[in-house]
């Protein structure tokens, strides 16, 4: 493990909290958000500082973001929306580096439905192409309600993206993990449409890490399509996921912050010029959507 100062540690561990902040506050406020918007206010948050940061006379921290797009799967599917690299560096030259894979899935509120398949097939600018059934549906006056039996309606326990990404931990022998996107709180509801920006003081659930062997093992009583709620996640989770501070997954700052960085979660790459990983991104099916890099750089 790498000695990381303290100033350095807070500072990070204040803006990944920041991110996981507004996205939980985002889905609070507007719960019909799309999955891939929420993807893309994680990635937009990095990419909005992505110059380094100087820390004293030793040590820069600096951050890049970048969003790839889908298009190449594994089998046919995506199997991680967004990769996580931790870099340190020693005057520049690479001395480790670190590579996480995670699959996010959003909280449904309780009334909304989740839609695998566009009818209309409508695609790139023809998605902001609503037809009159849907404005209305959108700005119909409800309530939308958040609770522990509220689902992750796009996971369903063993189909074929689930398959798929057991096949890929294996092939690769990398660790996978689910970023669950959650309200603030929960329980918590709001009437649409929405009139005031609600005040929520405390980012209570928020985005949780939950690693994919962990949640099969949660999950083995259930039978095949099963889409796990809220509650699922928090009751069923064993071993360190027992403790309040754990339960429904890790929080984000905590993954990135305590787990990845002093390598106890993620893959360890010590090749010269990341040679594990540049193989595995120049498979012929790259696994992910958007990138998130993390580099630390000390002089001594």
């Amino acid at each position: 493990m790498i000695k990381i100062p303290d100033n350095v540690r807070k500072f990070l561990h204040a803006h990944v909290s920041e991110c996981n902040d507004k996205i939980a506050y985002d889905l609070a406020t507007f719960p019909s958000t799309h999955e891939e918007s929420l993807d893309l206010s994680f990635i937009s948050h990095f990419a909005s500082k992505q110059g380094p940061f100087r820390f004293g006379s030793n040590w820069t921290l600096r951050f890049d973001a970048h969003y790839i797009g889908g298009g190449h799967h594994f089998r046919n599917w995506e199997v991680a929306d967004l990769g996580l690299m931790v870099i340190f560096r020693r005057r520049g030259k690479i001395i480790r580096s670190k590579l996480a894979f995670l699959q996010s899935k959003k909280l449904y509120a309780n009334s909304l439905k989740y839609k695998p398949k566009d009818p209309y097939y409508r695609v790139g600018m023809g998605r902001l192409l609503v037809t009159e059934d849907e404005h209305k549906e959108l700005v119909n006056p409800r309530v939308l309600k958040f609770d522990e039996g509220c689902k992750y309606k796009a996971f369903r326990k063993d189909n074929a993206q689930q398959n798929a990404m057991s096949r890929f931990s294996e092939h690769f022998d990398i660790k996978m993990y689910y970023l669950f996107y959650n309200p603030s709180i929960i329980p918590w509801s709001i009437r649409m449409p929405v009139e005031t920006m609600p005040t929520i003081k405390k980012n209570v659930v928020g985005c949780r890490i939950v690693p994919k062997n962990f949640l099969d093992s949660a999950l083995r009583d259930y039978g095949k399509r099963h889409a796990p709620s809220y509650g699922d996640i928090k009751y069923l989770l064993e071993d360190e996921f027992t403790e309040k501070r754990h339960d429904a997954g890790w929080r984000l700052e905590y993954f990135i912050n305590d787990l990845l960085i002093d390598c106890k979660e993620g893959m360890i790459d010590d090749s010269p010029n990341f040679q594990t990983m540049v193989s595995l991104f120049q498979q012929k099916t790259s696994p992910i959507s958007s990138a998130l890099s993390i580099t630390f750089d000390v002089v001594e």
